[in-house]
């Protein structure tokens, strides 16, 4: 029930997040801001302090109470999105973004850590999967609902509220998505803390040290923080600028485009995150010491030929299923990140592992990818209409260069997972 519901909550810091993406063309024009601005807004806003917040936040996640700590992050990130709906200019929507992710910076090191003091080891990567599932579940469901919300604002007279006045169709989508977080918050306090696993220490050993980790475990956790960075800059991609590149290079109307690229995240990335902690468990269960890493290598390599090439397909409708495709192989490894960083990190210091994972892992992914692909468009194509062609040169450039180092951190990643590995207490 606990790994459910904390899906529950990461699907909706996903919705909320994600729903400026649906909003491009009406945000544009209200706000009069160019892609390289929306990119900000999209990106960097959201990510940065999203991502910087994590470390105090893991820390307090490390020593007291995880379950009120993912309590006051879902209301404040709720507050902060129905802010969004209300901003009126580039700047004030900017300072609700970087609000909202203050808000979801304090969920997943706790709730990364309370599922992994909830199964042992081996048995990590499903559980921890199904968790991953739910920041894809909040994107598809983002898409399809925000798409519809769109779709009917743009032929609907203004909404005026009371207290509030008038409001446009993308204001009205963010105070729709921040309704669900108070009910969730409230479901949440219900929820037990588990026992925190560790391995019994030595006669006199002192409480882990983060630093120290990192002086002991540099190479593992650099590299792989870096290689699973990587391949996210082309997911980070496709989800900031798949309904733009769909609406200018084919026509297509935000409506079908939220129902179609949502539905493709809901059925194949859910399903290959599914298949890829299933996998990645089968093989730890026979003995395969880097069984995370191959799957998350595979699963990229699968991916690939289709992130390159959707952008340029001949059709929206082949275009889609170059997207369906590529979601699949992604969603191999996109659940594994968790359970490879969670294998060498001492019990007290797996959130702040985390956290620092997902800055490092967000700044690459949310910058490089969104703002990457703007900057791309905006000043070497110099071509709104061209902005899929730059997601397809992003991704041909970075999810290689990702599965080179994933690979090249097998060794080094056997070897910590293989100290960190012992009696439980």
């Amino acid at each position: 029930m606990t790994v459910f519901l904390l899906m529950a909550a990461y699907a909706l810091a996903f919705v909320d997040r994600q729903i400026l993406t649906l909003l491009v063309e009406p945000v544009r024009r209200d706000l009069n801001i160019t892609d390289t601005q929306f990119s900000l807004l999209s990106g960097l806003a959201f990510t940065l302090f999203y991502t910087v917040m994590g470390i105090p936040f893991a820390w307090v996640a490390d020593r007291k109470s995880r379950h009120k700590l993912i309590v006051f992050s879902l209301m404040f990130w709720s507050l902060m999105t129905a802010a969004c709906g209300m901003a009126g200019s580039f700047l004030t929507l900017f300072l609700a973004r970087i609000g909202v992710g203050v808000g979801e910076a304090g969920l997943s090191p706790a709730a990364y850590s309370m599922i992994a003091d909830s199964f042992p080891p081996a048995k990590r990567a499903r559980p921890l999967g199904v968790y991953a599932i739910g920041s894809i579940a909040g994107v598809g469901l983002a898409l399809i609902i925000g798409g519809a919300v769109i779709q009917w604002a743009m032929s609907a007279p203004p909404v005026v509220v009371p207290l509030l006045g008038e409001l446009k169709s993308w204001q009205l989508a963010f105070l729709i998505v921040s309704v669900p977080g108070p009910v969730l918050a409230l479901a949440m306090l219900a929820v037990r803390e588990p026992r925190r696993q560790e391995k019994a220490p030595a006669a006199g050993e002192p409480a882990p040290s983060f630093l120290l980790f990192l002086k002991a475990r540099w190479k593992p956790f650099f590299l792989l923080s870096l290689g699973y960075a990587l391949l996210a800059v082309s997911i980070a991609a496709y989800l900031t600028w798949t309904p733009a590149f769909m609406a200018r290079s084919y026509g297509w109307e935000m409506g079908r485009i939220g129902a179609v690229y949502g539905a493709i995240l809901l059925i194949f990335s859910t399903s290959g995150i599914v298949l890829g902690g299933w996998w990645a468990d089968l093989l730890a269960d026979k003995g395969v010491k880097d069984a995370v890493l191959r799957v998350a290598v595979a699963g990229s390599a699968v991916g690939l030929p289709f992130a390159i090439w959707a952008p340029f397909a001949p059709s929206g409708v082949l275009a889609m299923a170059a997207i369906a495709a590529m979601s699949f192989g992604f969603g191999l490894s996109q659940g594994l990140p968790a359970p490879t960083l969670q294998a060498i990190a001492p019990n007290r210091l797996r959130a702040r592992v985390m956290a620092l994972y997902l800055l490092i892992g967000n700044i690459v992914a949310f910058t490089v990818g969104p703002t990457g692909v703007a900057l791309i468009s905006d000043y070497w194509l110099k071509d709104p209409a061209r902005i899929g062609a730059a997601v397809g040169i992003i991704s041909g450039v970075v999810v290689p260069l990702g599965i080179v180092v994933l690979w090249a951190a097998r060794k080094s990643f056997v070897e910590a997972a293989a100290i960190e590995a012992g009696p439980q207490v």
